[in-house]
């Protein structure tokens, strides 16, 4: 099944298929990671911002009809896209019969969807006990249609990393959305203006996607074989958003149910606002991370290094604004929303932890699917549906809103931390690694978030003060909670807090050409070659870490042909004797000799290093240092070869700084 290719597009589909290359990967995601940030801000205030609007314009009762009417169609979109789109991302080869695949695929499963939502749409009606339910669920059945026609489109972006989407598609998007809503809320459109705006984004999301993916159907062909395996590797996933999507129905459901149209939609905005945090990391988690670890899963060590990276930077930003939701929650939407949407301030309070947990989350998640085991993620897709309803069954008949709130929470803190665990596992990464990010960072926040609330409930009540005010008492707590939150972090844990005030100047200043020390995932690490004199276990992963340096934070080096000296070590214990490290050192950082004579490095015979047998660091045959019988690869005594940096300099000192020292770790235990 296959359309007519378009012409003068061939070059750009094929571009658009091509398969992305992971050279400077570190500098490709600090750019992402810069670009998201800054999309992210700005799309947030704009979604913010209509929040805010629609709010003083809409009653609760209008936002809720609108939500229990488009509750079917957000459910149900899930299914439409299959998990394909990520199984297309996470691919590596016949990616144009593959495309060509998903998107017949989900535009077929597209239209079947939107035609269960219009199906059903009186039942929705009859469900919450108003008409205007069914009729929003019928209008908007055709979304899911529209939605599917980007899956493949966006799949492609995303895998080559094509921040276009992130930098125009996004912000494009809300603006529409943004100013359709209010346009017609302020005319008096009532919960048809909600409608058309949805319908207006999503029209503008679909024409803006397919123009900037340069890609069409018709240049591979849909295969059978191709859509089993990727349906094999999308079903856990499939699984997942089912998960989520039904905890997130039976939570608008129930509450629609019980409390009424009204909670409804106090419950939409309070989740809505409080969802902001967790939002951010799933566009930022899902959109770099997920192709990065797909395309470094092989690589033991980088894939450590990166999951632990990306752990302390999410976790280190997401815990406090979740603490700092729970001290002044409430008061923030009276102030700024009005006293009729004081019930949304309970839904933010209680979902004070949904941002920390889908931090953890997202991480483990994105670690899972980059490396292609994805029926892990079956474990922690169980565990968020039992969470959740029970959470919910308890907690909605006695808490009211704030008990919904703390459903959410539960639920994802419990399934965030599932997925970590997992996550680690699959990243080789080391439990007392990972408390070292997290148990400071929780002790700052939970300790500022304390403090913040008693200085607001205590002393300002700000939700009891003029508008002007009480933004003013507000922005005195944050500033509070910040200080505080900071100062403890910086006492807790001194690495912790280098790596945020490294990762806000990265952010601030203007990207330059860097060695990947501050990159989001390093560079490509030198290829290392076992010696016959320091036994190494066979198929071990290895990690190579410069002189002087330990553990995933470490500074990275770009030397390419770096001399390496290889360690075995056991479960995060180093079984090589410290003294060999320092000796190694003390060779390489030595004074060294002009090479004359048939010598090398002040050594000769074959010798390096107190190696004999003719073997000196993986290099055999009377080879040093790849230099053989006083020659520089084959160039004749004392020369080096050209573009490379010599051994040794004039002076008789080693040029540390031309190639720095290379000490590798090959684990027993990991990967094993």
């Amino acid at each position: 099944m296959s359309g007519p290719e378009q012409p003068g597009t061939a070059d750009r589909t094929a571009e658009a298929t091509a398969q992305p290359s992971v050279d400077k990967l570190s500098k490709t995601l600090q750019r992402g990671a810069k670009i998201s940030a800054i999309v992210l801000v700005v799309t947030q205030s704009i979604s913010l911002i209509q929040t805010l609007a629609v709010a003083r314009l809409l009653s609760p009762a209008e936002v809720g009809a609108f939500t229990a009417g488009s509750i079917l169609t957000n459910f149900l979109v899930t299914f439409s896209e299959g998990g394909l789109r990520a199984a297309l991302i996470q691919r590596e080869k016949n990616l144009e019969d593959a495309a060509d695949t998903v998107f017949w695929v989900t535009l077929i499963n597209g239209i079947v969807m939107s035609g269960i939502a219009f199906a059903v749409s009186p039942l929705i009606g009859a469900f919450f006990g108003g008409d205007v339910a069914g009729a929003v669920c019928a209008a908007t059945a055709a979304v899911l249609t529209i939605h599917a026609l980007t899956n493949v489109p966006d799949g492609l972006m995303q895998r080559r990393f094509n921040f276009k989407r992130r930098m125009i598609v996004n912000p494009s998007t809300a603006v529409t959305f943004a100013a359709t809503a209010i346009a017609l809320s302020a005319l008096g459109f009532g919960v048809w203006g909600l409608v058309i705006a949805l319908y207006a984004s999503q029209i503008v999301t679909l024409v803006l996607t397919w123009w900037l993916a340069g890609w069409w159907p018709g240049r591979g062909h849909f295969s059978f074989t191709i859509w089993r395996e990727m349906a094999r590797f999308a079903l856990p996933l499939i699984a997942s958003e089912f998960a989520q999507k039904g905890r997130e129905f039976a939570e608008a459901g129930l509450t629609g149910r019980i409390l009424g149209e009204a909670s409804l939609g106090m419950y939409r905005y309070g989740r809505r606002i409080a969802a902001l945090p967790g939002t951010a990391i799933i566009q930022i988690a899902s959109y770099v991370l997920f192709p990065a670890f797909s395309r470094i899963a092989k690589d033991a060590g980088r894939l450590r290094r990166g999951f632990l990276r990306a752990m302390t930077a999410l976790w280190v930003t997401s815990l406090p604004a979740g603490a700092l939701l729970v001290a002044i929650g409430e008061p923030l939407v009276v102030v700024a929303l009005g006293e009729q949407w004081r019930g949304a301030g309970l839904v933010l309070m209680g979902m004070a932890g949904y941002g920390p947990g889908m931090a953890l989350g997202s991480i483990g998640k994105e670690s899972i699917k980059g490396t292609g085991r994805s029926r892990l993620l079956n474990w922690v897709t169980g565990t968020s549906l039992v969470v959740s309803i029970t959470a919910l069954v308890i907690l909605l008949p006695t808490l009211g809103l704030l008990g919904v709130g703390m459903a959410a929470s539960a639920e994802a803190l419990c399934a965030g931390t599932l997925a970590i665990v997992i996550g680690m596992r699959v990243a080789g990464v080391r439990v007392g690694d990972a408390l070292k990010v997290l148990l400071p960072v929780l002790v700052a926040g939970v300790a500022a978030m304390g403090a913040t609330f008693v200085l607001e409930n205590g002393f300002f009540r700000s939700d009891g003060r003029p508008i002007v005010i009480g933004l003013g008492l507000l922005l005195v707590d944050v500033l509070v909670f910040l200080g505080l939150y900071l100062g403890l972090l910086r006492i807790l844990s001194p690495s912790v807090s280098r790596e945020l005030a490294s990762g806000v100047r990265s952010a601030l200043r203007r990207p330059q050409r860097r060695t990947g020390s501050d990159a989001a995932v390093p560079e490509p690490e030198p290829e290392v070659v076992p010696t016959a004199a320091v036994p190494t276990v066979i198929g071990a992963p290895t990690e190579a870490l410069p002189s002087g340096s330990s553990g995933p934070d470490a500074p990275e080096w770009n030397a390419l042909d770096a001399p390496t000296v290889l360690i075995a070590s056991g479960e995060g214990v180093e079984t090589a004797p410290p003294w060999a490290v320092a000796v190694t050192e003390r060779l390489y950082l030595a004074p060294v000799a002009p090479s004359t004579n048939g010598q090398t490095n002040g050594h000769s015979n074959g010798h390096s290093n107190g190696h004999a047998n003719g073997q000196a660091d993986g290099h055999s045959n009377g080879q040093a240092d790849g230099h053989s019988n006083g020659q520089a690869d084959g160039r004749g005594p004392g020369r080096s070869r050209p573009g490379h940096p010599a051994h040794a300099r004039r002076d008789g000192r080693h040029d540390r700084d031309a190639e720095p020292l290379q000490i590798v770790r090959r684990s027993r235990h990991d990967g094993s």
